[in-house]
């Protein structure tokens, strides 16, 4: 009876379990969380608010995580949540201070849409890394300057150039259009392990599943297939720099 009665019980308590029972968020249905990686190289910042390095984005959440690498540790930079890519910078104590060489910190506000990222110091080039919560895959990206190439050997496979990367990639069209003002550029698409420049240690050429070359602006599109690796590039080919620039994409 007794064995019964503890059976009887266990088989109660079981059954008056719902399905989420364990879940930190009962209740709730639906999808997971679809959480993406935008990842930015080669990005040059100079001093000032009017060279502000800005990225328009479609967060679900109203918090983004940074992470910068950058080529200097002397200098700050200070990063600032925004509704709109063009809003203007906003006091600094709405900011985050300074953003510290590979450390991943958070900006919060309600209505994100943007972040504003402003240089103290010399010039600096970063590498960025922005991770949020999305709720579409179009990106705005605002640079003040693209130097001139420095040289071949020195530039050779997107050692020079800025490039964007959106992980994790799903199968679909692209479209990207680059304005800026200057002389002529190329806007790419290349298909491969760009991140880890796999062309300088195998030799081996990228896939361009999309390009365009000459004055601003230019419009590129491909179509994707995941899980390969994807980065849109754009590369100066005048004798100046390329300034204000401004980067349009739509990741499937």
């Amino acid at each position: 009876m007794r064995r019964f009665a503890l059976a009887a019980a266990l088989l109660l308590a079981l059954t008056g379990c719902r399905d989420d029972f364990f879940d930190p968020t009962p209740g709730q249905t639906g999808p997971a969380p679809t959480r993406v990686e935008l990842i930015a190289r080669n990005v040059e910042m100079r001093a000032g608010e009017d060279n502000a390095v800005r990225i328009g984005f479609r967060p679900k959440d109203v918090a983004v995580h940074l992470r910068v690498d950058r080529s200097s540790p002397s200098g700050r930079i200070i990063a600032c949540p925004l509704k709109a890519i063009d809003d203007p910078i906003p006091e600094q104590s709405a900011c985050l201070p300074d953003l510290p060489n590979g450390v991943r910190e958070g900006l919060t506000l309600s209505g994100l849409g943007a972040v504003a990222l402003v240089r103290e110091g010399e010039a600096v080039t970063l590498g960025i890394r922005m991770e949020f919560e999305e709720a579409g895959r179009g990106i705005a990206f605002r640079l003040p300057v693209i130097p001139r190439p420095a040289g071949a050997s020195v530039c050779k496979d997107n050692g020079c150039n800025p490039f964007l990367e959106m992980v994790p990639v799903h199968g679909g069209a692209f479209s990207a259009t680059a304005r800026w003002t200057g002389g002529s550029a190329v806007l790419e698409v290349l298909e491969g392990r760009v991140l880890a420049r796999s062309f300088s240690s195998t030799g081996i050429p990228y896939r361009i599943a999309g390009e365009v070359s000459g004055p601003p602006p230019l419009t590129v599109t491909a179509r994707l297939s995941s899980p390969t690796e994807f980065a849109l590039a754009l590369r100066n080919t005048s004798a100046a720099d390329l300034t204000e620039i401004e980067i349009e994409a739509t990741w499937p």
